[in-house]
């Protein structure tokens, strides 16, 4: 991984969570990472899948809509297959995990996209919460 934006990203997660297998939610600090906040996505860990709890402007931008309030499926429609087992591995891993890919899942395959998925826990020792930080190109 070289963008400086998913390592800052990575940096900042690897801080809040202090010597623990990751962070708890409650350590996120928007007023820390404004430069990320455009960038950043959300994900709560739901029995099933996952839910966008929050969505930067850059990436509502980048898609087209705001995404806020949907579910795996509803934001990748038939990727989410192909997709859903690298969120899968952060949750049962609890360890982040970087992508590369263009946006086919959203018509835009001439849009490449990178991204680093990064666990917390909700006062647990179970991944509660994806942090996605992404850039576009």
């Amino acid at each position: 991984m070289t963008d400086r934006r998913l390592l800052r990203g990575t940096e900042y997660w690897r801080t809040k969570a202090a010597g623990r297998a990751m962070p708890d939610r409650a350590d996120i600090n928007p007023v820390e990472i404004p430069d990320l906040l455009p960038w950043i996505v959300l994900w709560d860990v739901v029995p099933g899948g996952y839910r966008i709890r929050l969505a930067g402007t850059a990436i509502c931008e980048a898609h087209g809509r705001e995404i806020k309030g949907l579910d795996f499926e509803g934001l990748h429609g038939p990727g989410a297959a192909t997709i859903k087992p690298e969120y899968d591995y952060v949750v049962r891993e609890k360890q982040p995990h970087y992508a590369e890919r263009t946006m086919w899942w959203n018509h835009r395959a001439y849009r490449n996209y990178r991204r680093v998925l990064l666990p917390f826990t909700n006062g647990g020792s179970d991944c509660a919460l994806i942090m996605n930080v992404a850039n576009y190109t």
